[in-house]
């Protein structure tokens, strides 16, 4: 399924791996260009970035071996309700840093509360989890019939 199909079919979970994964990446590039000026909030959204980027990629979850006390614990990150909640504790640090004048990290901010409202929708609506099949994911499962490929009988 293409990008576009996969942006069509309404899973907020899909919606929230990629606000997810462009948070991850915003929040590294945006920890490092405030490094000198916020040394402590940047830190912490480069390590935000990439665990977020870890969680939404299924391959790289895959590379990391993981005992059975991580899989008891954060075990869940594969339930919508763990990510809503992990984004959002993510989102309220990091919207933190505009008291400490962190002003450009709240760009991060924005889109990190977003991919958490995702999560919530999707756990709201007992969506699926599905991931996009760009990235090694499962996609979404079409329900018509394609018939391109069909042999007449």
């Amino acid at each position: 399924m293409a990008f576009v199909e996969e942006l069509r079919t309404g899973n907020f979970s899909l919606y929230g791996q990629w606000l997810a994964l462009l948070s991850g990446v915003l929040l590294i590039v945006l920890g490092s260009v405030t490094f000198l000026a916020h040394v402590l909030f940047s830190i912490l959204a480069i390590i935000f970035g990439v665990i977020c980027i870890i969680i939404e990629i299924p391959f790289l979850m895959k590379l990391f071996p993981t005992g059975p006390t991580f899989n008891r614990v954060f075990g869940g990150l594969k339930n919508h309700w763990w990510r809503f909640v992990a984004y959002l504790v993510f989102a309220a640090v990091t919207w933190a840093s505009l008291a400490k004048g962190g002003g450009i990290l709240a760009i991060g901010a924005v889109t990190i509360t977003l991919a958490a409202g995702c999560y919530l929708i999707a756990a709201v609506k007992k969506q699926a989890k599905v991931t996009t099949t760009m990235l090694g994911g499962t996609g979404v499962q079409s329900h018509y019939f394609d018939t391109r490929n069909a042999v007449p009988v």
